[in-house]
């Protein structure tokens, strides 16, 4: 039996997440970050992308906005500002928060906060890209 290590997925409205698994992979702000258990004591920032949790042989993904991640002795927390499983993403949802995005990077007002449309752009192109990848046919 692999070794185990409790996950924790948090949100400010809920825990999400909170089993011991085999592994962990996650969107660090420098790429992709692998997680198992006895991993040495970290700190990082997460982007957008896909959480990947190994548990009892079975992959579970999660579409994330970003956040914190810390990995202390036996447990790795993950402290997001949006988390959901890929399965639950609602694509047509995703791809008008896009268009919205697109739509207000277009008009070029003054008063366009030009980061927050580009960073809710990186979000739904994200849900977009990962209710894809694992849609089931």
């Amino acid at each position: 039996m692999a070794r185990r290590f409790r996950v924790e997925i948090v949100t400010p409205e809920r825990l999400v997440f909170s089993e011991e698994a085999e592994s962990l992979v996650v969107p660090a702000e420098r790429g992709y970050l692998g997680v198992l258990a006895g991993h040495a004591p970290l700190l990082c920032t997460l982007k957008p992308g896909e959480i990947s949790i190994r548990r009892d042989g079975e992959d579970l993904h999660f579409a994330t906005s970003g956040g914190f991640m810390e990995v202390v002795q036996k447990k790795a927390t993950l402290l997001t500002e949006s988390v959901e499983d890929v399965s639950a993403i609602d694509s047509e949802r995703a791809r008008k928060s896009m268009e919205r995005a697109r739509q207000r990077l277009a008009s070029r007002e003054p008063s366009l906060d030009a980061e927050r449309a580009r960073a809710s752009m990186a979000r739904a192109r994200n849900r977009l890209r990962l209710a894809s990848k694992y849609r089931k046919t």
